[in-house]
C-alpha cells in the first residue's frame, strides 16, 4: 500500500503544481509534497529499522537419536567445530531411531550424509564450503552448539528461532509487500545430550574408536591368555579363567538388567580409550 500511496501523492503533486492554477493548486501540491516526504521517510525507516514489526521468538524441542544407531549400548553425537573459537558446530545425529543415514545439521540447514563413509570428513568440509557460499548472510544468522546434561534420559534438539512479525494490521497494510513477515533474525540450535550415557565425538574420533575398540578387545584377550599361561598350577589357570567368565557374565547381566549403568560403564571405557577427559 505504501507504494500506491507514494504514486498517488506524486500524481496529486504534479496535478496541483502544474494543472491547477492559483492557491488551490499550491495548497494541493504542498500537501501532496508533505505526504510524499512522510511516505518516503516511513518506507526508508521501515526498511532500515523494521518499523511496524516486532521480534517473535519460538522454541521447539525434538528427540534425537544416536548417530551410531541402536546397536551400541551408548549414544553418540558427532560434532565438528565451525570456525575458530566460534562456539558453532556441525551436529550429526539420527532424527529417527531407525534411520539408515545420519542427519547433518549445520547451523540449521539439514542434509543427509552417511558418516560411516571413510570420506565423510572430506565430504562434510566440501559441503560446508558450498552451503556458506550460497548464502553467507542467512548462514551467519544461525548457530548450533551442544550441551552435556547430567542425569538426562534422552537427547533433545532445542531450536530457538527469532523472526520479524507484523506488530499490527495497519503496519502490515502499509508495508506488507515484500514477504517480510517471518524474516529470520536468529536461529540457535542446541543438542542437549545425556552426559553419562552419550559420547560427543568428532568424525575423526569416531573412526579412531572403530579402529581402537577391536584392538582393545584383542589386547584384553591376549592379556588373559598370557595370565593363564603364566599360572603355575592347573588350579590357578582355572581360577583365572573362571574369574574372567564371571566378569563377562556380570557385564552381560548388567546390560540386560540395567542398560543405563552398562551404558555409563561403556562410555567411561570409551573415553579412557580415546583419552577424553571430562
Amino acid at each position: 500500500m505504501i507504494l500506491f500511496i507514494i504514486i498517488l501523492v506524486v500524481i496529486l503533486m504534479i496535478v496541483g503544481f502544474f494543472y491547477i492554477k492559483g492557491s488551490t493548486g499550491n495548497i494541493l501540491g504542498g500537501i501532496a509534497t508533505l505526504l510524499l516526504l512522510l511516505s518516503m521517510f516511513g518506507l526508508i525507516y521501515h526498511d532500515n529499522n523494521h518499523w511496524g514489526m516486532k521480534e517473535v521468538t519460538k522454541t521447539t524441542q525434538t528427540t534425537i537419536y544416536s548417530a551410531a544407531g541402536s546397536t551400541q549400548p551408548f549414544g553418540m553425537l558427532l560434532t565438528q567445530a565451525f570456525g575458530t573459537n566460534s562456539g558453532n558446530y556441525i551436529l550429526m545425529y539420527k532424527a529417527q531411531a531407525d534411520d539408515s543415514k545420519t542427519t547433518v545439521n549445520f547451523i540449521g540447514n539439514v542434509k543427509m550424509m552417511n558418516t560411516s563413509d571413510k570420506a565423510a570428513t572430506s565430504m562434510m568440509k566440501t559441503w560446508i564450503s558450498d552451503e556458506m557460499s550460497k548464502n553467507v548472510v542467512e548462514s551467519s544468522k544461525k548457530k548450533a552448539n551442544y550441551q552435556l546434561v547430567e542425569n538426562a534420559k534422552n537427547a533433545k534438539l532445542v531450536t530457538k528461532t527469532t523472526t520479524y512479525q507484523w506488530d499490527n494490521n495497519f503496519a502490515k497494510f502499509l508495508f506488507g509487500i515484500g514477504g517480510e513477515s517471518g524474516e529470520l533474525i536468529q536461529k540457535e540450535i542446541t543438542a542437549k545430550v545425556p552426559k553419562e550415557t552419550w559420547l560427543v565425538l568428532t568424525p575423526e574420533q569416531a573412526q579412531q574408536l572403530q579402529k581402537l575398540a577391536p584392538e582393545f578387545e584383542a589386547k584384553q584377550k591376549a592379556q588373559l591368555e598370557a595370565e593363564i599361561a603364566a599360572a603355575k598350577t592347573p588350579q590357578e589357570k582355572q581360577a583365572i579363567a573362571a574369574a574372567a567368565q564371571k566378569k563377562q557374565a556380570q557385564m552381560a547381566a548388567l546390560k540386560t538388567s540395567n542398560p543405563d549403568a552398562y551404558a555409563k560403564l561403556m562410555v567411561s571405557q570409551m573415553k579412557t580409550l580415546l583419552g577424553i577427559k571430562d
